[in-house]
């Protein structure tokens, strides 16, 4: 039985798209931790300040309700790096998720590409082979008739 040319192009366009919305996925989630990164390092270098500053107010001489006020924006701060830690963390898993799906997607489309490639090369080969086949017996038709 020969082979049939099967059309993968509607599987391979839904595959490309799958690939695509991955990458922008992908991309969007990788935006995302950056920024994450962005403001936790803005928090600790707000924290530094405020310790900085808490340092030089000491040194000066500081009431002490400045001295807690001081202290309570200070401990604010830690507990927001510390909640921007957190934040960070989980968008850096979810880059690494939407990038292993983006890889997974890939391959797929890549898979699906090579086997329709595979299949042209052999219904090519297969038309190839029928053509020679009639050629072959059209020149012997044709010795046969010169010689009769």
């Amino acid at each position: 039985m020969p082979p049939k040319p099967f059309t993968l192009d509607s599987v391979l366009k839904y595959r490309k798209r799958q690939e695509s919305m991955a990458q922008e996925k992908f991309i969007q989630a990788k935006a995302d931790a950056e920024m994450a990164f962005q403001a936790l390092e803005e928090a600790k270098n707000v924290l530094g300040n405020l310790i900085n500053t808490l340092e030089e107010k000491q040194i000066s001489g500081i009431l002490a309700m400045e001295l807690a006020r001081f202290e309570e924006r200070i401990q604010y701060a830690r507990d927001q790096i510390d909640v921007l830690k957190v934040s960070y963390q989980k968008k850096k898993k979810i880059v690494k998720d939407k990038r292993l799906l983006l890889l997974e997607k890939s391959r797929n489309y890549k898979v699906l590409d090579t086997l329709k490639e595979q299949q042209n090369r052999t219904w090519k080969n297969y038309l190839d082979k029928k053509e020679a086949a009639m050629l072959d017996e059209i020149a012997i038709l044709r010795h046969d008739r010169k010689t009769s």
